[in-house]
């Protein structure tokens, strides 16, 4: 592994027209070395024990199941082929969406004015394309060419998963390819056959900067969609990108602010967000229950309701048996349904408490773990920002004493992120722009 530093010009004067002269070592350094290397800046923990972790399970999930998910990925692309008429607009560009289902607004209103091919790894992916009769194509086998090198060391897996890439690619023949990272080995490996191939990449931001000091994200994609301007000043100033290829988005979902400010059942309903950090770092999980069991506490005594939303990474069992005292939300519970119901919402740095402030809610930012984190109430997007428990406790006694929450309301920081636009007509808007810079 070298650690010298590298960014996309050093890649760039490689030439990534000439990918088959490139040295094995940055080919690695390309698609895994440099991720890790940024990873363990960013984590108290070993990102390669835990990358390789990580793939060894999805590699071997696919292995098990390998049967049945090529029979049914086959027999819905027959389906598929057999039920597409040939129509005056099959001419259109193509996009391929391999951003999962994170951004369905987008992929639906894209679906209007262009062929869509989505790239699928799980279940989810699969049932979105399915439910809305997308073509696809399965890319839940290329987890075992990278734990295959990260355990063998053998530079052959990496050649396999460019050239199982690019020989996709090549069948579907996409205009641009839009990506929900440029970071993970895989995403990478797509962004770098893509340069080869001289289509352009485009990457949707997927959340909230967690910290202040570090971006692995956006280095190597053409593009950048961000949630607001606050956003792209930072992609334009830490990624050495160009002003004209980072694009606000906005926010990538559509929401809708709720006015209701009394009190619900004569009590106000608190949600905790949880954020799964002991995944990466175990001695977090005991901090993340003192906390839970701390603010259960609180609200129990100022007569407010109290519900944890478990993170969908949480071990949702282990929390439940360290926590029997604390109502958890239904299972099946959207996230968008623990908006409705609840008044205030607490967190460490979830994205979810920005969505829940966006929505008018109460957001309370606990800054109690020990982590460089960006103050959400100093840039706008949530009421209070605290670093101990005890504050914490004062507000709330002054909302538990409030009949209703119209004094604590704020007005939300639209440069942090863009709440004002629809973000499937903003796609399109800016690859129209992106198309109409290419042809000057």
């Amino acid at each position: 592994m070298n650690k010298k530093n590298r960014n996309l010009s050093y890649y760039n004067k490689l030439g990534f027209d000439n990918l088959h002269s490139w040295k094995e070592e940055d080919i690695s350094n390309f698609l895994i070395w440099d991720f890790m290397e940024d990873m363990n800046k960013m984590n108290n923990y070993n990102a390669q024990s835990f990358f390789t972790n990580s793939f060894r399970i999805a590699a071997q999930k696919y292995k098990k199941y390998k049967v049945i998910i090529d029979l049914i990925d086959n027999a819905y692309n027959k389906f598929f082929s057999l039920k597409v008429v040939k129509k005056k607009n099959s001419a259109r560009k193509k996009i391929l969406f391999n951003v999962a289902t994170n951004f369905p607004l987008i992929i639906l209103e894209t679906k209007k004015s262009y062929s869509v091919e989505m790239a699928v790894k799980g279940k989810t992916d699969r049932l979105f394309a399915a439910e809305n009769f997308i073509k696809y194509t399965s890319y839940t086998n290329l987890n075992q060419f990278i734990y295959n090198y990260l355990i063998k060391r053998d530079k052959h897996y990496l050649y396999k998963l460019l050239n199982d890439i690019e020989r996709k690619i090549k069948r579907i023949k996409p205009d641009y390819i839009v990506l929900r990272n440029d970071f993970f080995p895989i995403e990478r490996a797509m962004v770098l056959v893509s340069k080869k191939l001289r289509i352009p990449t485009i990457i949707i931001q997927h959340g909230v900067f967690q910290s202040v000091s570090l971006l692995i994200d956006g280095k190597v994609a053409d593009y950048i969609l961000t949630w607001g301007q606050y956003s792209k000043d930072l992609y334009v100033k830490k990624c050495d990108k160009k002003s004209k290829n980072v694009y606000v988005l906005g926010h990538p979902y559509l929401i809708e602010k709720s006015e209701v400010s009394s009190k619900k059942n004569k009590y106000y309903i608190v949600y905790y967000l949880g954020q799964n950090f002991e995944r990466y770092n175990k001695n977090l999980l005991d901090i993340k229950i003192k906390t839970i069991k701390e603010i259960n506490k609180i609200c129990n005594k100022l007569g407010i309701k109290f519900i944890y939303r478990p993170h969908p990474g949480d071990n949702r069992k282990t929390l439940e048996s360290k926590l029997p005292k604390v109502s958890f939300t239904p299972r099946k519970e959207k996230l968008t349904e623990s908006f409705e119901k609840g008044d205030i919402f607490i967190s460490f740095t979830s994205t979810s408490l920005i969505e829940a402030a966006i929505y008018s809610k109460i957001c309370l930012q606990l800054m109690n773990f020990e982590s460089k984190v960006i103050n959400f109430e100093k840039l706008g997007i949530c009421n209070k920002s605290f670093q101990t428990i005890e504050e914490l406790e004062d507000y709330l006694t002054k909302i538990a004493n409030s009949p209703n929450l119209d004094k604590f309301r704020i007005k939300f920081n639209n440069n942090y992120i863009e709440t004002r636009y629809n973000p499937g007509r903003r796609f399109l808007e800016i690859l129209n722009d992106i198309e109409e810079n290419k042809e000057k």
